[in-house]
C-alpha cells in the first residue's frame, strides 16, 4: 500500500484519539502513514522470505487495528515481534514493535507503549544508516512524538516531530516533511503558542500569509495540484482558527479542505472536516449571539428539523439562528461515517440540549446509545461514554434546574450556554425518554471498569470523577466527596494538572455544600494553584465542543475569592491571598484573550511605586459587591455591599449601562448623577474618611468584569466628581506593571494622527488642530495624514527613542483580540501586532520602556460588555508603562482641548501623569 492510499484509513485513527485531552490533530495519521504496511512492503527487498510467511498475521492486525479491535491487534502484533526477533530481522522487528506501540496508546497502556517505542528506536541505532534504515526511523520518530503528546509532554514531542521533519527532507519525501510540521504546529497549540502554530501550518502548507490571516487569494494557491496532505492541513489549520477567535477564516480554510476532499473521493476526510466545520458554525453562532446587547435568542420552531444538504457550506448562514442550524447540518453530514461518526453525534447532542430541542433528542440518543454500545473496549469508547455521561448531566439539569451555585464542575460549561437560549418548543421530553441518574452512574461506572481492564490508570481515574460527579448531583455529598479524594489520589498533580483541577473544584464545592469552609478553602487554593500552573493552557478551549474560558477556568478563581472574602474568614491572610487571585484572574484572561501564553507578571507593591497612591479592588461576586483597599503602610480593609439577590451580576450591569447612557449626549436621563453616586456608594464610600486622612493623592483601580469599563472620574460623591479630588488610574493588577526604572525624559514624543477619512471611517478634523497644539507645547516629530502609515511609524520609532507616542486617530476595544485595532492611514494595526511597532527600536529591544502611550479618538466596541479587556491587552502589548485613552464616543474638539491642557500640566515641574490628567479634565 503506498502513501496516498494509506491516507484513506488514517482519519479513523484520528477519531480513535479524538476525545483525548488534546489529541494531535495529524499524530496519528502519520503514524498509520509511516508504520504498519507501508513499512512492512518498504522493507520487501530486506526481508521478503519472513514477510511470505506473515501476510495474513499482518492482514489480520492491520483489519482488526482499523475496526477499532485493538485488544486482538496488540495480541497480533506483539506475534510479530517475536517472530522477527527469533529470526534476526532486527528492522522488521523494529518496525513491529513501532505498530504495538501504536495500538497501546490506543488502549492508553503508556508504560508499554513507552517501553515499546524505546526498544524500537533502540533497535533502530544499531543497525547502518541506510535509506531504509532512516525512513523506518522517520516513521517511528512520527509515533514516539504521538507518545509524547498523548503524555503531556508537548515540548519533547515538537523536538521529535522537528527531527522527523528532517529526516524526511533528507529522504526526498516532501508530503512526510509537511505533516511532521503540521503535527508540530499541534504541540505548538498545546504549549498555547496558536499564533506560532498557525504560522508552522500556513508556512507547511506554502501559503503566503502576514501573521495569522487567509484569503480567499491566498488559498486559491492550494488549488492546481490537490493532495491529501493538503487536505489534512487545511483541516488543522481550520481548527487552529478557530481556537484562535477566528471562525470565518477558519470556514474558509475548511470549505476549502472539503473541496479538495470531494475532488480527490476523499470520503473520510469528508466527513471529518464536516465534523470541523460544525465546530465552526457553532463558534460563528456563539459569535453572532455575544454581539448583542442582552446575549439571549429565542429559536423558530422549526430550528433544527431542517435536512442536511449534500455539505454543509452551500447557504451563507444568517445570524446566529443560521450557524447553529449550519453546525447542526454539519453534524448530521458526518454522524454516518465510520470515522467520526460518533463525536458528531455526541457533539449534535451537545447542541440539542444546550438550545433545549427536546423533541429531537430521544431518537438521537437512542442511535447514539446502540453505536456506542458496539464499541470495542478501548479508549476511545471510555472517552465518548464519558462524554455521553456529561451531556446527560446536563440533559437532566436543563430539564429540572435546581438552581445549585454549587453544581458538579462537569455540568458548568452547559449551565452557561444554557442560560442563552429560551425554551421554543411545546414538547416535552418524558422522564421515560432519557435515562435517569442512576442510568447515567451506571454508564459512567461501566466507563470507568473498562479503563481499569485497559490498565488505563489515567482515564480510570477521571471516569471515577464523573461518577463522583453524578453522586453529587444525586444528594449523596459523603459519598461523592470520597470518590472524588479517591479520584485525586489516583491522578498524578504533575502529569495530569488539566485533568487534577477540576476534581479538586469538585472537592471544594461539595466541601462548602457541607458547610466545611475551611476544608473547601484549602481544596480550591489547590485548584488555583494548579491552574497557575497551567498557564500556558489557559488559552486553549474544548476543540471539540467551543467550551470557554469564561465559563471552565474562571469560576475557580471568583469562587475561592468568594470563599475568603466570606465575614467569618477574611482574616489578613485571606484578604491577601483574595487579592493576589483576582489580579491572577486578570492575567490569565489577558493570555486566554490573546490566545498566547505571553504575559509574564511580577508582584509590585504600590507604596514602592507611588507611596502616596491607594489601590481599590473592586470585585464582583454573586450576591455583594466587595472591595479591597490597599493604604500606604496599613493593613488591608474590606467591605462589601449587599446586592439583590439572584440579581448580584445583573444589578451591577444595569448601573454601569444607566451610567453610560449618562455619557451619551443624545440620550436624556431624568437623574444623570444616581448610578455615578450609586457606584461611588459601592466603591468609596465606607472608606471615604479613611482615604482623606491618609494623605492619598491617587487612586489607582483594579476592578472586576463589567466595571473595568467604569470612567472612575466620573463616579460623584454627591458634591464633586470623583477627579476633582484625586488623581485617577486603572490597571488589570499591580503584577504588570513595570519595575524598570523610569525615563526622567518627559519632553519627546512621537506624534500620529489622521484627520481625514479613510477605509470607511470618519473624518476627525480636530484631529489636526490637537496635533498642531501639542506639537507646539512639547519637542516632538509628527506623523499626519498620509505620513501616518503603519511603515513609517514603524521606522521612526525604530530609528528614534521616544519617551512619549501620542496616536490620534480611530481605535477600537473589543474583547475579541481580532477586532481590536487602531487606524493608520494605510492599514488597521491589530493589537496582536501592535508590539511589533512599538516595542522594539530597530534590530534591538527599546532601551526604555515608553512612558506613556496616548490613544485619542477611539472607542469601545457597541455592545461588547467586556470591550475594555481590548484596551487592557492594548497597553500591556504595547509595554508602555501608562496608557491614556477615551473610552466612549466624544466630542472631537473636547478631545483636543483635554489632550492640549493634559500636556500643558505635564509639563510642570513635579506634575505626575495622573495629578495633568486630573487638571486637564
Amino acid at each position: 500500500m503506498g502513501y496516498y492510499s494509506s491516507l484513506g484509513h488514517s482519519l479513523k485513527r484520528f477519531t480513535q484519539t479524538l476525545f483525548r485531552r488534546r489529541s494531535p490533530i495529524l499524530a496519528v495519521l502519520l503514524c498509520c502513514i509511516s508504520l504498519s504496511i507501508p513499512l512492512l512492503t518498504a522493507q520487501q527487498s530486506i526481508s521478503t522470505p519472513t514477510l511470505q510467511e506473515q501476510p495474513r498475521l499482518l492482514e489480520s492486525a492491520k483489519e482488526r487495528y482499523q475496526s477499532g479491535r485493538f485488544a486482538e491487534a496488540e495480541a497480533l502484533w506483539q506475534q510479530d515481534v517475536e517472530r522477527y526477533a527469533a529470526k534476526g530481522d532486527r528492522l522488521n522487528q523494529a518496525m513491529a514493535l513501532s505498530n504495538l506501540s501504536l495500538t497501546q496508546q490506543q488502549l492508553g497502556k503508556w508504560d508499554a507503549a513507552k517501553a515499546a517505542i524505546a526498544q524500537s528506536l533502540t533497535l533502530l541505532n544499531t543497525q547502518s544508516s541506510t535509506v531504509d534504515q532512516q525512513r523506518i526511523l522517520a516513521a517511528t520518530l512520527d509515533i514516539e512524538g504521538q507518545l509524547q503528546q498523548s503524555m503531556a509532554q508537548p515540548d519533547d514531542a515538537l523536538k521529535t516531530w522537528k527531527t522527523s521533519a528532517e529526516l524526511y527532507q533528507k529522504l526526498g519525501n516532501a508530503n512526510g516533511a509537511i505533516a511532521s510540521q503540521i503535527n508540530q504546529a499541534q504541540a505548538l497549540q498545546d504549549l498555547g503558542l496558536y499564533p506560532k502554530a498557525c504560522q508552522t501550518v500556513l508556512e507547511a502548507l506554502s501559503i503566503t500569509h502576514q501573521g495569522c490571516e487567509l484569503s480567499n487569494f491566498s488559498i486559491q494557491t492550494l488549488l492546481p495540484v490537490p493532495v491529501p496532505v493538503q487536505v489534512l492541513g487545511l483541516r488543522s489549520l481550520g481548527n487552529i482558527l478557530r481556537v484562535v477567535g477566528q471562525p470565518e477564516q477558519s470556514q474558509l480554510a475548511l470549505k476549502t479542505g472539503w473541496q479538495l476532499a470531494r475532488f480527490l473521493g476523499d470520503a473520510p476526510n469528508l466527513a471529518a472536516i464536516s465534523l470541523s466545520s460544525g465546530n465552526t458554525a457553532r463558534a460563528l453562532g456563539n459569535k453572532a449571539l455575544s454581539s448583542q446587547t442582552r446575549p439571549t435568542l429565542k429559536l423558530p420552531k422549526d430550528f433544527a428539523a431542517v435536512a442536511p444538504p449534500e455539505n454543509c457550506f452551500t447557504d451563507a448562514p444568517k445570524g446566529a439562528v443560521g450557524f447553529y442550524q449550519q453546525a447542526i447540518a454539519c453534524y448530521r453530514n458526518a454522524e454516518a461515517a465510520p470515522s467520526v461518526g460518533v463525536q458528531a453525534q455526541l457533539n449534535l447532542l451537545n447542541l440539542l440540549i444546550e438550545t433545549r430541542q427536546w423533541a429531537l433528542i430521544p431518537d438521537l440518543l437512542s442511535r447514539l446509545q446502540s453505536r456506542l454500545a458496539q464499541l470495542p473496549p478501548s479508549h476511545a469508547a471510555v472517552s465518548a461514554q464519558l462524554k455521553l455521561a456529561q451531556n446527560l448531566m446536563c440533559l437532566q439539569v436543563g430539564l429540572n434546574p435546581n438552581g445549585n451555585l454549587l453544581n458538579s464542575p462537569l455540568l458548568q460549561p452547559c449551565l452557561f450556554a444554557n442560560s442563552k437560549f429560551t425554551a421554543t418548543t411545546d414538547a416535552a421530553l418524558q422522564p421515560s425518554q432519557i435515562p435517569s441518574w442512576s442510568a447515567i452512574q451506571t454508564l459512567a461506572t461501566t466507563a470507568y471498569r473498562q479503563a481499569q481492564t485497559l490498565g488505563d490508570r489515567t482515564t480510570a481515574a477521571n471516569a471515577l470523577g464523573y461518577v463522583a460527579a453524578v453522586t453529587q448531583q444525586t444528594g449523596t455529598l459523603a459519598e461523592s466527596q470520597q470518590l472524588t479524594e479517591q479520584t485525586l489520589q489516583q491522578l498524578s498533580v504533575f502529569n495530569n494538572p488539566e485533568l487534577v483541577y477540576r476534581w479538586q473544584w469538585q472537592l471544594g464545592r461539595l466541601y462548602q455544600r457541607q458547610g466545611q469552609q475551611t476544608k473547601a478553602i484549602a481544596a480550591y487554593t489547590l485548584a488555583y494553584e494548579t491552574l497557575q500552573s497551567l498557564r500556558r493552557d489557559l488559552v486553549a478551549t474544548d476543540p471539540d465542543i467551543q467550551f470557554t474560558f469564561r465559563d471552565r477556568v474562571e469560576p475557580v478563581y471568583r469562587e475561592l475569592v468568594d470563599l475568603l472574602l466570606q465575614p467569618e474568614t477574611s482574616s489578613q491572610a485571606h484578604l491577601m491571598q483574595a487579592r493576589d487571585v483576582i489580579e491572577s484572574l486578570q492575567l490569565a484572561e489577558l493570555n486566554n484573550f490573546f490566545r498566547e501564553a505571553c504575559i509574564e507578571a511580577r508582584a509590585q507593591p504600590i507604596d514602592r511605586l507611588d507611596p502616596k497612591a491607594a489601590v481599590v479592588y473592586g470585585i464582583v461576586l454573586p450576591e455583594r459587591l466587595a472591595v479591597i483597599l490597599s493604604l500606604p503602610g496599613k493593613p488591608l480593609r474590606y467591605y462589601a455591599t449587599a446586592l439583590k439577590a439572584d440579581q448580584g451580576y445583573g444589578e451591577v450591569e444595569r448601573t454601569v449601562d444607566d451610567l453610560y447612557a449618562t455619557l451619551n449626549p443624545f440620550v436624556s436621563t431624568p437623574n444623570p448623577l444616581q448610578p455615578k453616586q450609586k457606584l461611588y456608594d459601592w466603591l468609596l464610600r465606607p472608606a471615604a474618611a479613611d482615604l482623606k486622612s491618609s494623605g492619598v493623592e491617587t487612586l489607582v483601580f483594579v476592578l472586576d468584569g463589567v466595571l473595568r469599563g467604569v470612567p472612575v472620574a466620573a463616579l460623584h460623591d454627591g458634591k464633586q466628581y470623583l477627579a476633582e479630588e484625586y488623581g485617577l488610574a486603572l490597571t488589570p493588577g499591580l503584577q504588570l506593571l513595570s519595575s524598570r526604572p523610569r525615563s526622567a525624559d518627559k519632553s519627546r514624543t512621537l506624534i500620529g494622527g489622521l484627520a481625514e477619512s479613510r477605509q470607511g471611517f470618519n473624518s476627525l478634523p480636530g484631529v489636526a488642530q490637537e496635533v498642531k497644539e501639542i506639537s507646539d507645547a512639547v519637542p516632538s516629530q509628527v506623523l499626519l495624514n498620509g505620513q501616518f502609515t503603519r511603515d513609517r511609524l514603524q521606522a521612526t520609532i525604530a530609528s528614534t527613542q521616544f519617551s512619549g507616542i501620542h496616536l490620534a486617530t480611530h481605535a477600537q476595544f473589543s474583547s475579541n483580540a481580532d477586532n481590536t485595532f487602531l487606524l493608520t492611514w494605510d492599514e488597521r494595526v491589530n493589537v496582536k501586532n501592535l508590539d511589533q511597532l512599538l516595542r522594539e527600536s530597530g534590530d534591538r529591544p527599546r532601551r526604555s520602556p515608553i512612558e506613556l502611550l496616548i490613544l485619542s479618538a477611539c472607542q469601545t466596541a457597541v455592545g461588547d460588555k467586556r470591550a475594555t479587556l481590548g484596551l487592557a491587552g492594548l497597553a500591556v502589548r504595547s509595554g508602555a508603562r501608562s496608557t491614556l485613552a477615551t473610552l466612549w464616543a466624544v466630542q472631537d474638539q473636547s478631545t483636543a482641548d483635554l489632550m492640549t491642557n493634559f500636556y500643558k500640566a505635564l509639563a510642570k515641574p513635579g506634575v505626575g501623569k495622573a495629578q495633568a490628567l486630573r487638571e486637564a479634565q
